[in-house]
């Protein structure tokens, strides 16, 4: 099948999930009554909320930054725009297209080689899904291996170095490999890069289970497990524009078996999704401000 027909079927796709989702709210439950669901938690909780996904914004600023400055120095200002803005463009575009933002970015403004930041950017995503399937083991082994509930993302977390020792030696012995080395060649690289991933996703689920738990008065550990997975399903290639629709089947279905009816989660889902919206937009406008011009990076 031709490129072109393929983009245009993702395109497609994703739209009719957020026109499908809009239509949907509105005919099931109202989407005056949907938002009224915001007159539960307070303005400090919801203040804090937002603080929360700010700071893990600019923990991925830090990652970024740590991650480029293995192979030259850079201005951090100018990585904080990288990063922002790719972090909106990824979570706006459908089927991962925004991931192209992060090479095509960084080699414009900050001078990056493309197969390095698509190194990085390769690197940072398995260790997102590692941090993600940890914490789901977690939550969801407390409610269903009681004692045992801990062996699941331990054998996970064992697992993660001998991975690292495997990619060390395939850098050191393949020189294809071999331009990505600065990222894992050596135990405080990578041990870093994954303790940036653990604070990032340890702060935003937090904020966004805190918010589930008061929107939908949910027990906060089964809002962690909902908001693990819901916000976790942005790094399937399956997503419509801002994940909308596979954001709120995420967060409603892993629940359903726990004995709750889909309508109050789906609710809550769209409130929680909704935040998620308006934080990242308004990050992303402040990272593109941030942007340079060709004339500025050349002055520069």
């Amino acid at each position: 099948m031709p490129k072109y027909l393929i983009t245009t079927a993702k395109i497609t796709f994703a739209a009719a999930m957020v026109l499908g989702l809009i239509v949907w709210v509105q005919l099931s439950y109202g989407w005056r009554e949907t938002l009224s669901e915001w007159a539960k938690p307070s303005i400090l909780s919801i203040a804090l909320a937002s603080l929360f996904i700010l700071l893990s914004h600019m923990l991925r600023v830090t990652r970024i930054y740590f991650a480029y400055t293995r192979v030259q120095a850079l201005s951090f200002k100018s990585c904080t725009a990288v990063s922002l803005v790719h972090n909106t463009v990824s979570f706006l575009l459908p089927m991962r297209l925004g991931e192209l933002a992060l090479p095509a970015l960084s080699r414009h403004q900050l001078d990056i080689e493309y197969k390095y930041s698509a190194a990085s950017l390769v690197l940072l995503r398995l260790f997102d899904a590692h941090v993600l399937l940890s914490l789901l083991l977690f939550f969801a082994g407390g409610l269903f291996m009681g004692e045992y509930a801990l062996i699941a993302p331990l054998l996970l977390l064992a697992a993660l170095p001998v991975f690292m020792v495997i990619l060390q030696q395939l850098g050191g012995r393949v020189k294809k490999l071999q331009f990505a080395a600065p990222l894992f060649k050596n135990h405080r690289t990578w041990l870093s890069l994954y303790a940036f991933t653990v604070a990032i996703w340890f702060i935003k689920l937090l904020a966004l289970a805190t918010l589930a738990s008061s929107l939908g008065d949910l027990p906060i550990d089964h809002a962690w497990i909902a908001t693990i997975i819901a916000d976790g399903s942005a790094l399937s290639p399956l997503t419509g524009f801002a994940n909308a629709g596979t954001f709120e089947l995420a967060f409603t279905l892993p629940l359903l078996p726990l004995g709750y009816t889909a309508e109050p989660l789906i609710k809550t889902a769209v409130n929680v999704h909704l935040f998620i919206f308006i934080t990242n937009i308004c990050i992303g406008i402040f990272g593109f401000t941030l942007l340079q011009s060709k004339q500025a990076i050349q002055k520069g």
